[in-house]
């Protein structure tokens, strides 16, 4: 039996007056991606409904954006401050800043047992939000600013298995543009995998070597080749990893599995040829590759990859902007009823600017 669909209401409440040394951030744009039909549909088994309380029965659906800061009652965040970080999707959000360089993070004790990627908010008073951008342009940048940091991370990560090749499915999602970008500058060969219809976006996009179908497996290489490739699902498609399992058996280094862009599941096939598919958890990484390479390095390269990105997205890609409530309720439930057209931005705006 095929799991109920979840049911979305707009709702609303009274605003809570502010303790001391908490803030009020009033939501300006935030993204939809598969990300968030992941976060309804693994809401319980893997926590997403913590970072926003909600009542019972309910879940506060999370998604990443821009906000700025409409009220303050602590001494070291002002009114009019922006920064990007997991938002509710609503109008505001009261937090508890706990203050870091190029930010703060949520102290709230509710969200003390997430991992840190998930209670930081990053500054963005110079860069980001609506700071006098256009639409469009502003729009883009909660892609980039959304879509590049786990990109970038899975690059770097890919990057230390030694892989001279990468093949990805779900080739014309966000993340999977952002890897193949990264893994380009350097220097390691890429292959996207898509749907037919999908095609004529991910070469245009210009960012991978080679691009097949899904139902072409003989596309993704020749399996008598050296065991260099490394394989990335995004997909979560058993057929999917079978498929390139059974090409590629030989020459898999390693097969990781990130997202669910076919649905968000959990699952993985069974007896493999070739290295046992193993899920990757971006936050993890990420902090070990702040250790890595350094705080320094990691944000320059962060804030350059990003622009890079944005630019790419900006040729290539357009923007749906809704704005309410009802809205953006009506595009959540478009994102969960199956994959969107790839070139196609979904920005919500809560309420006009």
């Amino acid at each position: 039996m095929a799991p109920r669909a979840p049911e979305l209401s707009v709702a609303s409440r009274p605003r809570a007056e502010l303790a001391v040394g908490e803030v009020r951030l009033t939501v300006e744009r935030f993204l939809l991606t598969a990300n968030n039909r992941t976060y309804v549909t693994l809401g319980d088994s893997a926590g997403y409904w913590t970072p926003f309380p909600a009542p019972e029965g309910y879940g506060r659906v999370p998604a990443w954006g821009f906000a700025v800061v409409s009220e303050s009652a602590h001494p070291d965040i002002a009114v009019g401050s922006r920064y990007f970080g997991l938002l509710p999707m609503s109008t505001d959000l009261v937090v508890s800043p706990e203050v870091v360089p190029g930010g703060f993070r949520d102290a709230s004790p509710h969200r003390d047992r997430l991992d840190e990627y998930y209670r930081q908010y990053r500054s963005a008073d110079t860069n980001g939000g609506e700071g006098g951008e256009p639409n469009v342009e502003a729009s883009l940048r909660v892609l980039a600013w959304t879509v590049y940091p786990s990109s970038l991370v899975l690059a770097h990560e890919l990057r230390t298995f030694g892989a001279a090749a990468v093949v990805l499915s779900s080739a014309s999602s966000k993340t999977a543009l952002g890897i193949a970008e990264r893994l380009r500058r350097f220097g390691i060969r890429t292959h996207g995998m898509t749907s037919l219809a999908n095609v004529d976006f991910v070469r245009g996009f210009g960012v991978y070597d080679s691009v097949s179908t899904y139902d072409d497996p003989a596309g993704v290489g020749d399996p008598d080749g050296p065991v260099d490739t490394v394989f990335v699902d995004i997909t979560r498609n058993v057929d999917v990893i079978a498929a390139v399992h059974h090409r590629l058996g030989g020459r898999l280094l390693r097969s990781v599995l990130f997202g669910g862009t076919h649905g968000g599941g959990s699952a993985a096939p069974g007896t493999l040829p070739g290295p046992t598919p193993e899920p990757l958890f971006v936050p993890e990484r990420r902090a070990v590759l702040r250790q890595r390479i350094g705080e320094e390095a990691y944000t320059r390269e962060l804030a350059e990859g990003q622009e890079l990105f944005l630019a790419l997205a900006a040729r290539s890609m357009r923007v749906d902007d809704r704005v309410g409530p009802d809205a953006a309720r009506d595009a959540l439930s478009e994102v969960l009823a199956g994959p969107q057209a790839p070139d196609v931005v979904t920005v919500v705006r809560p309420q006009p600017s």
